[in-house]
């Protein structure tokens, strides 16, 4: 069957489909301008109250340098092979599609509460830097990271297993442009994990259980999805 496109003929500066495989953290999108649905979202943002379009992951990325090989270290006594989560090939133990996904639901629950129950101390930490007149620290962004995607990794998985091994060409491109945002999230919550881990190292236990849980839904989706991370995703990989 051939391959659908996206197509919009409003606006030549609109980017076709650039909204399907987003994050949707419009806020901190360079596309938002370029996106129906961002530009919708912009003026909400415009209306109730300024954007902040920081970038965390740069802020933050010599931490993350600097905490891997530590973090590596306690994960591995645990049997988790960080590692391993940036690595493409694996041995194919596939699960099925509700394995996958109820991994992956646990996960964001699991995350939803140890966040919710560590908020208070975060939200003192956080008071006590800006009444030192210092910038805000990572770990406010990391947290804000890890509650952006602790459903959505869930919610994108989902929508992956719709077209799943489908002969339409167009379901199965959906498909794989799905798992791959889903990907970018787990990805993007690792760095947020080890930000925490970092700061908080009292907390080493409950992330470094998180982290094998996100390591699981990835390597599994890496399996049922081998193609996920060469889909070309409008706008942001062109």
């Amino acid at each position: 069957m051939k391959k659908q496109e996206y197509k919009d003929n409003h606006d030549d500066n609109i980017i076709s489909g650039v909204h399907n495989y987003c994050d949707r953290w419009c806020e901190r999108c360079k596309f938002i301008k370029r996106c129906r649905v961002g530009l919708a979202e912009l003026k909400r943002l415009e209306r109730d109250g300024d954007m902040d379009d920081t970038d965390f992951l740069e802020e933050f990325s010599s931490i993350l340098t600097d905490t891997f090989e530590l973090v590596s270290k306690k994960a591995a006594e645990m049997g988790i092979d960080l590692n391993d989560l940036m690595d493409n090939s694996h041995e194919k133990t596939e699960k099925t599609p509700n394995e996958i996904e109820e991994i992956a639901k646990n996960y964001g629950i699991e995350a939803h509460n140890w966040t919710k129950n560590n908020s208070e101390q975060i939200n003192k930490l956080t008071l006590k830097v800006i009444e030192q007149e210092l910038a805000i620290p990572d770990f406010t962004e990391a947290f804000e990271v890890i509650n952006w995607f602790e459903f959505f990794i869930s919610v994108k998985i989902r929508r992956a297993f719709l077209g799943y091994q489908s002969e339409d060409d167009f379901e199965t491109d959906d498909s794989n442009g799905s798992a791959k945002i889903a990907l970018i999230a787990i990805d993007r919550s690792i760095e947020a994990y080890l930000v925490l881990y970092h700061q908080f190292p009292e907390y080493e236990d409950d992330i470094l259980s998180l982290l094998k849980q996100l390591s699981q839904i990835k390597k599994q989706m890496l399996i049922t999805f081998p193609d996920a991370m060469s889909f070309k995703r409008p706008g942001f990989d062109e």
